[in-house]
């Protein structure tokens, strides 16, 4: 998951890719190592970590190493072996300690270091941290469960450290501990169990642990899908990954992984955290709900995430929410176009059902509707997601198509080969495109990385005899555009032509072979624009996405003010369900606060709308679903499960109700 803000998927949560909290993880001190138990409690609220940690210093840390490690309870210990140094501690943005050692002398490049540690983290919730009797979580991304190293990059940027290691963990016996990527053994005792895991590929460590039965699957690799609900198909979600994961190797490159693991973690915790899935070396993890249906664009960004992100690293801040997100979300756009190919311009243009559906050109474009928009090679915050999930991807996939999917993948392999030690950076990406394509793609990069908005276009047409005269202007910024044309004959019959256009105003001469009856420009979407159909829904959505935005920069108090300003103002006009969605909207807040009475009422009002969001209807009865199983009431739960189902399956059950609503009956 870079942000530690929210995430990659409830599917209306955002969805947090941990293998991206940083702008590159890069494994600067050499033979980075940790041999390191770990006790857990769940009744008694302990979270114990113990143990060593080696690595031999290079150039960067001839002077000075920092130590990061989340507040615990009680006394945190760390000490240096035999090496005279100086230490001071510091808080850093997530809440950890940073623990700095500045050493009395400059030490030799390939001096080993020795510490050792001991302390306990309690359960205290952070970003990618939870315990509670039943389940816990420790993401390694966002969340320092054990002593992190950190690495300066070439631009100054401090990150987390890949390593190898040795871990042991006990537990109660009922509960399981699970670590992806890794090769483990299981020895156990009366009241406890432990489970030693040992880990080959350098890495940064995750570890969940719960209720969990396991249920294997041989691919290629071996999968394991990692339980706690009965009614998860385990071999069937692991079948399907595992060929996901084949496809997306053939196109990125081999992976080193021992094993692959799909890890279940509860609804309850996704809602508590706001985390909706997550991608680690080896594994990925998901909310119950996104298991009890295969979604084909949800696994394949994820997994594609297994080469960007994890694999392959990106090195300074340039482009680099683009060689993560992006390009994972170039994957899962692959994966969707191989395995349901019926859905793929549905993902292009306005979402692919049962996925974040703004990720696509339709989100995209509320998003510069509402003033958010920032260039590709330049994202800041929460864009990394907003925008390179929406434009980024189309932006690669228009590059794919003018290099060629053969150039442009073998191209990418070739990276993974190159760079997949010492971290990529955006201009080595640029070099090796352009290096595979034979010929500069300056003007390409220049349009749609280095400057923000997206081509719009009017077009006109008449026609002479078998010549169609065809006349494009561009309103804009003016692009180079490989386009498809789509001409509709009077006896229903069609042709497609390719044009290229790169003029203010572009005029060409077709031919035909009949009576033309309707001409449409790019009718698959496979250029990201200002479409027609799009253009007034993004226009009216922008009120919501400016409050969405909001929400998701934990400006709650705000995104509530904009809202309310809105409804205030009035909403003339409303076709596109604005009013709906920002009830939905203060409905969502106020729940987060706590305060359920108020949010039943925001999505009752939502549903008095005179026009409704088909993406939000659902879920809004979901919501009060949800309310009315927290209070007991009966009757209300009924009603709103059995109109959540209705919504759904008018909407193509793209979220999955069905089974969503039967937890909330139990």
């Amino acid at each position: 998951m870079h942000r530690c803000y929210f995430v990659k998927k409830s599917m209306r949560r955002l969805i947090i890719l941990v293998c991206l909290l940083s702008s590159g993880l890069l494994a600067a001190q050499q033979k980075l190592d940790y041999q390191l138990q770990v006790q857990v409690d769940p009744e008694k609220k302990s979270f114990a970590v113990q143990g060593s940690l080696t690595f031999e210093t290079n150039a960067a840390s001839a002077d000075s190493v920092t130590i990061v490690i989340s507040k615990g309870k009680g006394t945190t210990q760390l000490q240096l072996r035999d090496i005279p140094a100086t230490m001071y501690t510091s808080t850093n943005a997530s809440g950890d300690i940073a623990y700095h050692w500045r050493f009395k002398h400059p030490l030799r490049t390939g001096t080993s270091l020795y510490f050792s540690y001991a302390y306990d983290r309690g359960d205290a919730p952070s970003f990618q941290f939870y315990l509670d009797s039943s389940f816990c979580m420790a993401g390694g991304y966002g969340s320092a469960w054990y002593p992190q190293v950190m690495s300066r990059a070439e631009d100054g940027t401090d990150n987390y450290t890949r390593g190898t290691g040795t871990f042991r963990v006990t537990t109660p016996r009922h509960l399981m501990p699970v670590m992806a990527a890794s090769t483990f053994k299981t020895t156990t005792a009366p009241l406890t169990q432990s489970f030693e895991f040992h880990y080959a590929q350098p890495d940064i460590f995750s570890l969940y642990i719960g209720n969990y039965t396991r249920q294997e699957y041989q691919g290629r690799l071996p999968f394991y899908t990692y339980c706690l609900s009965k009614t998860i198909n385990g071999s069937d979600i692991s079948r399907k990954a595992a060929s996901v994961l084949d496809y997306l190797t053939s196109e990125f490159g081999p992976l080193a992984i021992p094993n692959f693991s799909i890890i279940e973690f509860p609804e309850k915790v996704s809602e508590l955290t706001g985390i909706g899935g997550a991608s680690i070396l080896g594994g990925v993890v998901m909310p119950t709900g996104a298991l009890r249906e295969f979604n084909y664009a949800l696994f394949g960004h994820e997994i594609g995430h297994q080469w960007w992100g994890n694999k392959i690293l990106s090195k300074g801040n340039a482009g680099a929410d683009l060689l993560s997100e992006g390009m994972a979300q170039y994957g899962s756009l692959q994966v969707v176009q191989h395995f349901d190919s019926t859905h793929a311009i549905d993902y292009r243009k306005t979402g692919y059902p049962g996925y974040l559906r703004d990720q696509s050109g339709l989100g995209y474009l509320k998003n510069a509707a509402a003033g958010n928009d920032e260039p590709l090679v330049a994202l800041t915050g929460s864009n990394g997601h907003i925008l390179g999930d929406s434009k980024g991807f189309l932006a690669l996939e228009l590059l794919s198509n003018i290099t060629g999917k053969q150039v442009f993948h073998k191209a990418l392999r070739n990276i993974g080969d190159k760079y997949n030690h010492d971290g990529l950076t955006w201009k080595n990406f640029l070099q090796e495109i352009s290096a595979a394509y034979g010929s500069s793609l300056e003007w390409f990069y220049q349009q749609w990385f280095e400057r923000t908005g997206a081509p719009a276009w009017q077009s006109s047409w008449q026609q002479q005899n078998n010549t169609l005269q065809l006349t494009l202007t561009q309103k804009d910024s003016v692009y180079r555009l490989p386009l498809e044309v789509l001409i509709t004959y009077n006896n229903g019959a069609t042709t497609l032509q390719h044009i290229t256009i790169q003029e203010r105003t572009t005029q060409l001469q077709l031919p035909v072979n009949g009576p033309v009856t309707a001409v449409q420009i790019d009718p698959y979407f496979k250029v990201l624009h200002w479409d027609d159909s799009l253009t007034p829904i993004a226009i009216a959505q922008s009120k919501v996405i400016q409050v969405l935005n909001l929400r998701i920069q934990q400006k709650p108090d705000e995104a509530m003010a904009l809202a309310k300003s809105y409804l205030q103002a009035g909403i003339p006009g409303d076709h596109y369900g604005v009013e709906f969605s920002l009830y939905y909207q203060l409905g969502r807040i106020t729940a987060a606060q706590n305060k359920p009475d108020e949010a039943l009422a925001y999505y009752q009002h939502a549903l008095q709308s005179a026009s409704r969001a088909p993406e939000l209807l659902a879920y809004t009865y979901y919501r009060i679903a949800q309310l009315a199983a927290a209070k007991n009431d009966t009757a209300l739960l009924q009603w709103a499960c059995n109109n959540a189902i209705t919504a759904d399956e008018a909407n193509q059950k793209a979220d999955g109700m069905e089974a969503k609503t039967m937890l909330l009956k139990k």
